[in-house]
């Protein structure tokens, strides 16, 4: 393959770039940097803000150590209460929820190039508009792979094979696997179907419903619940509707902001980004945290001709957080009722 050179001014542009990323945490360009926490914050803050809207209902939170005590989900049951002061002490209630486990985050690479080519579409553009465009894809790589390693990781492995796990699943433990790990009676996998009279449920409400009942009864009312369900469920839902309506607009599931909304047994239902097939949860939004230890990003960009592309490399220490296990109803191998064949007479 011919090499790639960036043009003239394709190299003043990423010059200019470099010049400007190095020169704000007072670094020689190439070597390797610590990323302040507020920065390393607001990286998260922008990706939500240009697009990564999953980011907005869940807790990224920066922590001080590698491990200890999770945070805590700020829904704790019943707090008002009556004491007979003349034979007992007023006694307090956390308003946070106090689990047994905490986090531990774990090391976690990030490592990724944008070619000459590529870079050298940017050539015209202004160094705001350069600088925008670099970070949007350094924060897309950033951000997208922490979403999908929070459905999908089951494991920690010394070295990750993407070729075998390519949702990430050795990278760290997600949301999912920590309740298999601290809580299993919130988490239904034996599998099930609905849609039909004959399937293990009617629809997706009772499914939706189903869920919501594992969660104890001081916490299942709450109104900002929601139910998260895979899109092959609610595309089947879906095709059903349509084909049950015809043309007529069905006001049960709609589109906004790139992100399919529904209700589902009086719940707001939505499709998080990345999230596994034949699969409804639901909790509170909140509930789901991604702990980021502070202090812990390091990068290092690099300019390797060589290869005709610039490098770069990051790592950040990162655990995935159910704050509270009780707090949410996990139904896995959720399918959509076949029926059989007639068999041939």
């Amino acid at each position: 393959m011919a090499k790639t050179l960036l043009s003239p001014q394709g190299k003043t542009r990423l010059k200019a770039y470099l010049n400007q990323v190095y020169a704000a945490v007072n670094a020689a360009v190439g070597e390797e940097f610590e990323v302040e926490p507020s920065v390393q914050q607001r990286l998260y803050e922008k990706a939500a803000e240009h697009g990564a809207w999953f980011l907005k209902l869940i807790n990224v939170e920066t922590v001080a150590q590698i491990k200890g005590e999770k945070v805590g989900l700020a829904v704790s049951g019943l707090l008002t209460k009556r004491t007979n002061t003349d034979s007992n002490d007023r006694k307090t209630s956390s308003v946070v929820s106090e689990s047994k486990s905490g986090y531990e985050c774990q090391f976690t690479e990030v490592d990724v190039h944008i070619t000459y080519s590529k870079l050298d579409k940017w050539r015209n553009r202004t160094p705001q508009q350069y600088a925008e465009l670099y970070s949007s894809i350094y924060r897309k790589a950033m951000t997208d792979d922490r979403i999908r390693i929070g459905w999908h990781g089951t494991s920690i492995a010394a070295e990750t094979d993407p070729e075998k796990n390519p949702n990430g699943e050795d990278v760290n433990k997600g949301w999912i696997q920590k309740v298999r790990d601290e809580a299993a009676e919130q988490i239904d996998e034996d599998g099930l179907t609905f849609g039909h009279m004959d399937a293990d449920m009617r629809n997706l409400d009772v499914v939706v419903e189903s869920a919501k009942q594992m969660i104890p009864e001081h916490l299942r009312d709450d109104s900002q619940l929601m139910a998260f369900v895979s899109s092959d469920l609610m595309a089947d839902y879906r095709l059903n509707s349509l084909a049950a309506n015809g043309d007529q607009a069905s006001e049960k599931v709609l589109v906004n902001d790139n992100k399919v909304m529904a209700v589902f047994a009086g719940l707001k239902a939505v499709t998080p980004p990345f999230f596994p097939s034949g699969t409804v949860i639901v909790t509170y939004p909140e509930n789901l945290s991604i702990y980021l230890q502070e202090g812990s990003l390091r990068r290092h960009i690099k300019d390797n001709p060589t290869r005709s592309r610039v490098e770069d490399y990051n790592s950040e220490n990162v655990d995935y957080i159910v704050e509270e296990p009780e707090a949410i109803g996990i139904i896995t191998n959720v399918t959509q009722y076949e029926e059989a064949e007639a068999e041939a007479e």
